[in-house]
């Protein structure tokens, strides 16, 4: 199955991306689930499924607690798959430069997501002063507006990562001299190792009572 209109692949990346703190929390933000299915509507199931494994071990200590906005690691996971399976279908290292070169927009999009929050202010003010003149109908504008532009804006951030984004992430990888390229392939096997150990020490602290000694 390969879906080529980028419009409802962008579409369906707002949603995995929506879920991780605006919509729903179905945990289908993460990339262990949302990568394989961006690799299997785009025909390569397999890359998505171990781009996911990394970035899932590498990143699965940033969620969202309180006011805290770490970086969305769906769309590190999605547009690496993406960008790999549309120019470079099946070749590893083309994978791993993909989450190497999406890392920068990564960050990119926690700004403008911080900035879009800071809107979403707004519009809770614009709730409680309605509230304060008994129109209450402005509770349900309220969270329906806050969520389409959350997910507009995720759209939008999408669709032009996969259009045009995307050439770029192209026409840098195949400037790449063999080197370079070899050490990407290295990486395709040695970054899951990482993840484990970033597994490792991200739970380094979390003690199982059933596995304690007894003194």
């Amino acid at each position: 199955m390969i879906i080529e209109n980028i419009i409802i692949l962008a579409l369906i990346a707002a949603w995995c991306s929506a879920d991780m703190t605006a919509f729903g929390q179905f945990m289908i933000y993460r990339p262990i689930f949302c990568a394989p299915l961006i690799g299997f509507l785009t025909g390569d199931i397999n890359s998505g499924l171990w781009i996911g494994m990394i970035a899932e071990m590498v990143w699965i200590n940033a969620v969202p607690l309180g006011v805290a906005v770490p970086i969305d690691i769906s769309l590190v996971s999605i547009l690496s798959t993406y960008w790999t399976n549309i120019y470079f279908p099946g070749v590893q290292e083309a994978a791993i430069w993909g989450l190497i070169f999406v890392i920068p927009f990564a960050y990119l999009y926690k700004e403008i997501d911080i900035a879009g929050r800071n809107f979403n202010i707004r519009i809770m003010h614009w709730v409680e002063n309605g509230i304060h003149k008994n129109k209450e109908y402005r509770i349900n504008t309220g969270i329906f507006l806050g969520l389409f532009l959350f997910v507009l804006r995720l759209f939008i951030f999408y669709f032009i990562a996969m259009k045009f984004i995307g050439i770029i992430y192209q026409i840098i990888y195949l400037q790449f001299p063999a080197f370079i390229l070899s050490g990407f392939k290295k990486a395709w096997y040695l970054l899951p190792v990482l993840g484990f150990g970033a597994v490792l020490h991200n739970f380094r602290s979390i003690k199982i009572p059933f596995l304690e000694l007894k003194k």
